[in-house]
């Protein structure tokens, strides 16, 4: 029979067949440019696969066939090596349920022992205490507070007013602009980190996280408190998932998306995680904010600005300067085409925030002292990463800038 009818009565894919022939497990005869499978080649393919079934590798297997066909074996000696052979594998097989009796004992160990932990919810709110962070985004007046919910001097429910007339929502301990209101939902987002590893390119998950990894060296974490903190473009918290725990208690730290979704998938995973820091959570349209100006310390941007930047011509830290102080710091990664790709997402009146002289002359503009640079190492680009990174498509070249700068007053 040929090899397709051969693959459809044993089941077995014709790839592997013919893998099985290249390791001469399976040993068909050729007529004109064919393969014919004949009775000899069932009996083999019927031992490979009852072999398989007992544990055997394939390595294994070839080496039983060789010393079978070499050794022309009479019915003794064929018993007695098969005999010997099947010992041996009961042994290791053994062997191995041991190993995994064990590892599932110190499996259901672990197991317990978390489940003895105490993962119960901390609410994040406004903090009461932050209140005069927050002016009217239109008109910059002072905003008052009608709380309706308040738990532990967080703020959980309420509205901020100005006399302008503008209101801002406070919903599930998130403050909302007017815009970013009227879309919110009610359903809380999918558990993006499994979904953002099972359906992104393992290579393309470690270069991020070097990336993250390089930005928390840079943090003295003693220097942040009593700090305000500000990162534009947060979404899922990358960044801030990698600092939560070591942020200071009197740190503010500023979330800002646009996507209510995104913004609650954050909250609720923080608040899940035992501790409380002083997060804010603001879901508005960039750069317009509900905040005073000159009182963020420090600026976090973990390609905030290139997420921005898709879709916006104004440079992100150029258009929230007003809120930064004389003397912040800045802490960001930036997103760099050295070639644009013909598939490339970036229209061409936004490429200018991603060519790195644009970046670095911006950021010098703003009176910003670089203290350290490092550009990461360009990918050439030969298939999409994944559906969470449409940025790099075929025949993109990008790399990372990753800079941090002061700026004295």
């Amino acid at each position: 029979m040929k090899i397709s009818e051969f693959s459809r009565k044993y089941n077995v894919s014709k790839d592997t067949i013919r893998y099985y022939m290249d390791l001469n497990l399976i040993t068909p005869c050729k007529q004109g440019g064919h393969y014919f499978f004949d009775n000899k080649c069932e009996s083999q393919l019927k031992e490979i696969l009852k072999l398989k079934e007992m544990n055997f590798t394939l390595q294994e297997i070839k080496k039983i066939f060789n010393y079978r066909r070499l050794g022309k074996l009479t019915a003794y000696q064929q018993n007695n090596y098969y005999k010997s052979i099947y010992k041996r594998k009961i042994k290791e097989i053994n062997k191995e349920i041991k190993r995994l009796k064990r590892a599932e004992e110190m499996l259901r160990d672990e197991v317990f022992i978390l489940k003895k932990k105490d993962f119960s919810k901390k609410s994040i709110g406004i903090d009461l205490a932050t209140l005069s962070l927050f002016s009217c985004p239109d008109c910059n007046s002072e905003l008052l507070l009608s709380a309706e919910k308040v738990e532990e001097n967080q703020i959980i429910e309420g509205i901020l007013q100005c006399v302008c007339g503008q209101s801002l929502m406070i919903k599930d301990g998130v403050l909302y602009s007017d815009t970013c209101y009227k879309h919110i939902k009610d359903q809380v987002a999918e558990d993006h980190i499994e979904s953002y590893i099972k359906n992104t390119d393992p290579d393309f998950i470690d270069k991020s996280y070097q990336t993250l990894d390089w930005m928390e060296r840079q943090i003295e974490f003693e220097n942040l408190s009593g700090k305000v903190v500000l990162e534009p473009g947060s979404g899922y918290g990358h960044f801030l998932r990698q600092i939560y725990r070591e942020l200071p208690d009197d740190t503010i730290y500023i979330c800002v998306d646009n996507n209510p979704l995104v913004n609650l998938y954050l909250k609720q995973y923080l608040e899940m995680a035992g501790e409380r820091s002083k997060v804010i959570f603001i879901t508005a349209d960039l750069p317009k904010l509900p905040l005073k100006e000159n009182i963020i310390d420090v600026f976090i941007d973990f390609t905030g600005t290139s997420c921005f930047s898709f879709e916006n011509k104004g440079f992100l830290p150029e258009l929230l300067n007003c809120y930064l102080n004389a003397e912040a710091m800045l802490l960001a990664t930036f997103i760099i085409y050295r070639k644009f790709g013909p598939n490339n997402i970036v229209g061409q009146p936004f490429r200018q925030n991603f060519i790195y002289n644009n970046v670095k002359n911006g950021l010098l503009k703003l009176n910003f002292k670089i203290e350290k640079e490092v550009k990461t190492e360009t990918q050439t680009i030969k298939k999409n990463p994944g559906k969470y990174e449409s940025f790099a498509q075929p025949g993109d070249k990008i790399y990372a800038y990753q800079v941090m700068a002061k700026r004295w007053s």
